[in-house]
């Protein structure tokens, strides 16, 4: 079952039904979910349900949401655990975690035949690590602009079912996706529609659950690859690396951070969530091909206690 297949996924939608299922003690099918959350109005219209069955599909291919034998619908154990009513940012975080569960998926880049290549959340990952690894500095990423020739070019194949991007349809998917998930913003740039790389919601997270203090930024990006393997350094990011023999981002070529992961810390130093520091004798490196010095050291600042 795929997530990015679907066209009419509303990871927002999803948030919506699932506080309803954990709040709501009645037995609910697919359905009674159509009924209850179809938009008013267009009941006649042959595609009125599709926007709930895609979300309940796509949230039960990352597990999220349970099915029965007898096809009743309940919010999973893994989801419930966390909470209820949940906000947006809580929502966030729990959905994150269930798209890269790779004990679930393994590898998502040991692409096979048929429905390993797409079950779980694997075609979404494979997607994910492919854009994260995009230049954070250059043009946003749409279909119709750049996507469609950066894929050919990187894969070496005009073949768009090699790639993790395959169709429009699932690039619209992926742009509702990858923002929900705090891993990708849109465009603000006049004239530059599209998405940008930068995940930093999603760092912003990672580090709030790290303790305050000092770290050298080798261990620093390490820790952020464990729980984000989409990210430079991940093993996701590591998988696509090894089938295309290089990595795309610039800044990994010149010895620097990833544009995407050095983007993000340049907005949280600005926040004041963290500062970066050079200390001498200790080793670094550089945020982008143009910094003048070495960054050796994370200090985060206002997460979680030690």
């Amino acid at each position: 079952m795929a997530v990015l297949n679907p066209p009419r996924v509303l990871p927002g939608l999803g948030r919506a039904i699932i506080n309803f299922l954990i709040e709501n003690r009645s037995a609910w099918d697919e359905a009674g979910l159509v009924d209850a959350f179809k938009p008013g109005g267009v009941n006649d219209s042959g595609g009125a349900a599709d926007g709930v069955k895609n979300t309940l599909s796509a949230f039960r291919a990352i597990g999220m949401l349970h099915t029965s034998p007898q096809g009743g619908i309940t919010a999973a154990e893994s989801v419930t655990m966390h909470g209820s009513m949940f906000g947006r940012d809580a929502f966030r975080r729990v959905m994150l975690k269930h798209v890269l569960d790779l004990d679930r998926d393994g590898d998502p880049w040991a692409v096979g035949d048929g429905e390993a290549s797409t079950s779980g959340a694997r075609d979404l990952t494979r997607a994910l690590s492919w854009f994260l690894a995009q230049d954070a500095l250059s043009a946003p990423l749409s279909w119709n602009d750049n996507i469609q020739k950066m894929q050919a070019d990187q894969f070496g194949t005009s073949e768009n079912l090699r790639w993790p991007i395959a169709n429009d349809t699932r690039w619209n998917a992926f742009a509702r996706w990858a923002p929900a998930l705090g891993l990708a913003v849109p465009s603000v740039v006049r004239g530059a529609a599209g998405l940008v790389p930068l995940p930093t919601l999603a760092i912003t997270d990672i580090i709030a659950q790290m303790p305050d203090g000092q770290m050298q930024i080798e261990d620093f990006l390490n820790a952020l690859a464990r729980k984000l393997p989409v990210l430079s350094r991940g093993v996701v990011r590591n998988a696509l690396v090894a089938r295309l023999a290089v990595d795309p981002d610039p800044g990994v070529h010149n010895n620097s951070v990833d544009t995407s992961v050095a983007q993000v810390l340049r907005i949280l130093e600005a926040r004041g969530r963290l500062s970066l520091e050079t200390l001498a004798d200790a080793g670094g490196l550089f945020l982008s091909a143009s910094s003048h010095s070495r960054t050796t050291h994370v200090t985060l600042k206002g997460g979680k206690k030690r």
